[in-house]
């Protein structure tokens, strides 16, 4: 009696076979994917309650910044640049 795998188990082999090379899988890659996932998740979660100009500050953060900081691996957090913009202007001292 040969050993054949199951299709099921081929086309799993198959899947990943063709996604090597596409990106890192490392835990650091990993880590990456799952906060773009999350922040994806929670804006739209939240984006019927945000006001126009904070949706498209949003959006635009999601869509530029953590895109990039996910793929290119720049830098060791996530930029935040323009979520400190939604903060308004603040005394010197105050954090975000």
């Amino acid at each position: 009696m040969s050993q054949r795998a199951s299709p099921l188990s081929r086309k799993s082999e198959e899947r990943k076979a063709d996604m090597q090379g596409i990106e890192k899988d490392d835990a650091e890659m990993s880590f990456r994917r799952g906060y773009q996932q999350g922040v994806i998740e929670v804006f739209y979660a939240l984006e019927r309650s945000l006001d126009p100009a904070t949706r498209d500050v949003l959006q635009a953060w999601i869509e530029k910044d953590i895109y990039v900081w996910r793929i290119k691996a720049m830098l060791g957090y996530p930029p935040v640049w323009r979520l400190k913009m939604l903060a308004g202007p603040r005394s010197a001292g105050a954090a975000l």
